[in-house]
């Protein structure tokens, strides 16, 4: 890691206690709510064809109003149906100096992933940039989930191509992410195995089934199909085991190519347990920093503390000449903000999680626990003789 990077990270060690003051540093963007899948698991409602999205002027102006930012989420829908997705990108990267940037695919567009995402690791080689593969099920099972014939194929054709880009761009990584609900929770382990033996997966995060936020008037509170919410938490548990027994002996490698790359693996062990205990309980387990350090934007506009709130806008920047902040600080965002806080709002929402976690330093201690066991896991491996996982895919290029 560069002292530029290192550098770029550490100016927003302030906010570890001073949470306000400034636009989000981890910001999502819903650049599309349309997609070509028809998930029975979607929250957004992608079976809606949605209009109205702002256009790259007018995103221009947004990013402009903005400060800078360490993790920016372009998502949808489906992401890479904007042919301009890269442009919005470069924009948040030229604007708001972005540090990582994560963009989820379900994959059915090849070309077009791989297209895209060469240019913007060609244009923002000083950033960090991670494509995340839906992949929930094998072979028809993962179309069955998805309402999308063919796009297991699909997207496991766009994860082996976009696995030689990692090769030539020391910048970026792709990962598998399962959605785990009640399509797929008796079959996680199987999925695991299969990624791993059958694809040379060494990057595999899940993303657990939500509802709504605490407020029982959230804008997700109920799923296209019942189905997907039924699903046994201890399954989640005992495939989060698994997942965290390969961290340790170094068959995952997770975001090996990231600054502070076991400090993140770590966090991500960490994360599921949060997850499992407020599911279990539901009760909060953790402050929330939604419309501080987190925030969103659908794509006509609407700026939110966070997507589950997405019955309650704080405004919509097309009424405030594009000015983010004459959003984010207004009334209703403060009152939004002292809401989350009084009310002490949870959810599963794995993005948010992320502030919420690593900016709050009484989690450290089980981060560095996690850290110091995946540190030991290296000395092992390496004490055996052992290589540790592939970095990139073996094999001939897909046709």
């Amino acid at each position: 890691m560069s002292l530029r990077t290192y550098l770029g990270y550490m100016k927003f060690a302030p906010r570890l206690f001073w949470k306000r003051g400034a636009s989000p540093l981890y910001f999502v963007l819903f650049v599309t709510k349309n997609c070509n899948a028809r998930c029975g698991h979607c929250l957004l409602g992608s079976h809606i064809r949605h209009t109205g999205e702002l256009t790259i002027d007018e995103l221009e102006k947004v990013s402009a109003s903005m400060d800078d930012m360490i993790f920016f989420t372009p998502t949808g829908g489906e992401p890479f149906l904007r042919k301009d997705l890269g442009e919005i990108v470069k924009i948040f990267h030229r604007n708001n100096h972005v540090l990582n940037c994560g963009i989820p695919s379900n994959g059915s567009l090849t070309s077009r992933n791989v297209e895209i995402t060469e240019d913007i690791l060609k244009s923002c080689p000083d950033m960090d940039v991670h494509i995340d593969i839906s992949i929930d099920g094998i072979g028809e099972d993962h179309d069955k989930f998805r309402g999308f014939p063919t796009l297991f194929d699909r997207a496991v054709r766009t994860y082996k191509e976009l696995r030689l880009l990692e090769k030539h761009y020391r910048n970026f990584s792709v990962c598998v992410e399962i959605a785990v609900s009640g399509y797929n929770h008796e079959m996680l382990d199987d999925i695991y195995f299969y990624l791993k033996d059958k694809l040379g997966v060494n990057t595999v995060f899940t993303l657990l089934f939500r509802g709504g936020p605490k407020d029982p008037g959230g804008a997700h509170s109920a799923p296209i199909d019942p189905h997907a919410a039924d699903f046994d938490i201890a399954n989640y548990e005992k495939f989060h085991q698994l997942l965290q027994e390969e961290n340790y002996k170094q068959e995952l490698t997770g975001y090996y190519k990231l600054p502070f790359a076991d400090i993140l693996n770590a966090y991500r062990i960490v994360r599921p347990k949060l997850l499992a205990k407020t599911v279990r309980t539901r009760k909060w387990q953790i402050p929330c920093y939604a419309g501080s350090l987190g925030g969103a934007m659908f794509a006509n506009g609407d700026v939110l503390a966070c997507e589950l709130h997405g019955d309650r806008s704080l405004g919509n920047v097309r009424d405030y000449d594009y000015d983010f902040k004459k959003i984010w600080f207004s009334p209703k965002g403060e009152e939004m903000r002292r809401w989350i806080r009084d009310e002490k709002c949870f959810c599963t929402y794995e993005c948010q999680y992320t502030v919420n976690i690593l900016f709050n330093p009484m989690e450290y201690g089980q981060i560095l626990k996690e850290y110091a066991l995946i540190k030991w896991g290296k000395v092992k491996r390496r004490l055996s003789g052992g290589a540790g996982p592939a970095p990139v895919l073996v094999g001939d290029k897909p046709g």
